[in-house]
Formats: C-alpha cells, sequence, structure tokens
C-alpha cells in the first residue's frame, strides 16, 4: 500500500499533469500588474486575460498602445521575475469609456 500524501504535492502534480501550472503562473502578471509596469502606466493600461504564452492589455486609447508596443521587450522581461513564460504582448484600445 502506498503512503498517503499531503493534499499539496497531490495538487501540485495534479497542475502539472494537466498543464495548467504554468497558466496560473501567469496570472501573477495580472495581479501584480501595476508593480510591472508602474502606477502611471498601469492607471492606462491594464491586463485583461493571459494564456499560456500571451498577455491581453486594454488601452486607453492609439497614443499608450503605441507607446507600450515599443516597451514590450521590457514589460516582458520584468514579467519574467515572476516565474511566467510569456511570448508575446497583444495590446487592444479599449471600448469602455470613462465617464
Amino acid at each position: 500500500m502506498k503512503k498517503p500524501r499531503h493534499i499539496s504535492q497531490v495538487m501540485a502534480a495534479l497542475l502539472k499533469d494537466l498543464d495548467i501550472e504554468q497558466s496560473m503562473n501567469n496570472w501573477r502578471i495580472v495581479e501584480r500588474w501595476s508593480e510591472i509596469v508602474g502606477e502611471r502606466i498601469a492607471h492606462h493600461a491594464r491586463p485583461t486575460s493571459v494564456d499560456r504564452n500571451c498577455l491581453f492589455v486594454e488601452v486607453d486609447d492609439p497614443v499608450w498602445q503605441s507607446q507600450l508596443f515599443l516597451m514590450k521587450n521590457d514589460i516582458i522581461t520584468r514579467c519574467q521575475k515572476y516565474r511566467v513564460f510569456l511570448k508575446d504582448i497583444k495590446f487592444r484600445i479599449s471600448d469602455h469609456k470613462e465617464a
């Protein structure tokens, strides 16, 4: 008979088997966005989702979209300290206007 395992060991193995672990790690970017890019940028650009290789970010306007596109490699590099694996960031202009 096998020795009982702690639930944390079982969950870690399950996440790895389901290949979910990396996607869950990538959500750290969303949680830590303002730390990664700074408050000023975070005020104008909000991560909306993340998949295995790509972060999706809504921006206020085309100016921010262009600026962040130029900063994309730097942002990806900053994200690496959170043990994430991103290949790309897609910036989209938000269709939600603040009053």
